[in-house]
């Protein structure tokens, strides 16, 4: 059993490593308010232009465009999306425990890792490692996004990647953030729809519907140029997205882990307060007994 002395010192550091676990809930609870704040003003812009393009592929025969092109699958990448720094309870480990357990690729892969702990990860797992700009994954800026989409969009069209998949941890709650796989190339209207939250548009059921009408739009300029640069920005909006989801969901886990953590050094406290009176009293007590026995010893 711990001396007294050993007792004062583990309460002492608790004390301390308390007052840091405190202090780091209040920064990532600031922190979260901020990315959540930008994770809500991207959401409309986001909306409307996943509406606005599934409306127009609805009423466009035969669109074609090189980020829409489903070739044979030879080569995939993933773009792993994780925090830069840790003591945020699993929100790393599940997410690169989703990636890892995912079903083994028929073709060659290769990733990309946003994030320190993605890259560490994906160095230790020997996985073939793209050069990856300095993205900073806890303060995400579409800057950044733009970069990254912009590389992915370059190796897609000159076909060193006939897939790209965005890995990272999509935001629910803040004790909830659920590890996600989405393909974003090449492009699907099905992706468009259940990314945006909205249903696949038919349009030949549109027009089989009583008094249903056919969405008709007259372009300008052609379509072809309209989703020459349509496409590649929504490909950055999916990218910036991620990394908006990831830093929401990095901040709320930390801000839970040190919560715990605070909690669970206040227990202690008060676990090894309770342990240390214990073994005062019995050392005042046994002191006592010693006296009043030396003091009978000696009235004989």
């Amino acid at each position: 059993m711990a001396s007294i002395k050993e007792l004062r010192l583990k309460i002492k550091a608790l004390k301390n490593t308390s007052k840091i676990t405190a202090a780091m809930k209040m920064v990532s609870a600031a922190r979260l308010r901020k990315a959540q704040e930008a994770y809500s003003r991207s959401k409309p812009y986001y909306e409307r232009m996943v509406d606005m393009l599934d409306r127009v592929l609805a009423s466009v025969d035969d669109v074609s465009h090189p980020l829409m092109v489903k070739r044979e699958l030879k080569s995939r990448r993933y773009v792993v999306v994780a925090s830069d720094r840790g003591l945020c309870g699993a929100f790393n480990n599940g997410l690169l425990r989703t990636f890892a357990r995912r079903p083994a690729d028929q073709s060659p892969a290769d990733s990309l890792g946003v994030g320190r702990r993605a890259r560490d990860f994906l160095n230790r797992t020997r996985t073939a490692v793209l050069a990856n700009p300095n993205v900073i994954a806890n303060t995400p800026s579409y800057a950044n996004a733009e970069i990254i989409a912009k590389g992915l969009i370059q190796d897609f069209q000159s076909g060193k990647c006939d897939e790209v998949v965005l890995v990272f941890n999509r935001f629910k709650n803040a004790l909830s953030q659920i590890p996600t796989m989405v393909t974003i190339l090449p492009f699907k209207r099905e992706t468009l729809a259940a990314e945006g939250g909205l249903p696949v548009r038919d349009p030949e059921a549109a027009v089989a519907e009583p008094h249903g009408m056919r969405d008709d739009y007259f372009l300008e300029p052609s379509p072809e140029k309209l989703f020459a640069e349509l496409l590649p920005k929504l490909v950055t909006l999916q990218v910036f997205r991620a990394l908006l989801e990831n830093a929401v969901g990095e901040h709320s886990a930390r801000m839970t882990a040190m919560d715990n953590a605070t909690r669970n050094t206040k227990d202690l406290i008060g676990s090894y307060t309770l342990t240390m009176n214990r073994l005062r009293q019995a050392a005042i007590t046994r002191e006592l007994i010693e006296i009043v026995s030396g003091a009978e010893a000696l009235n004989g």
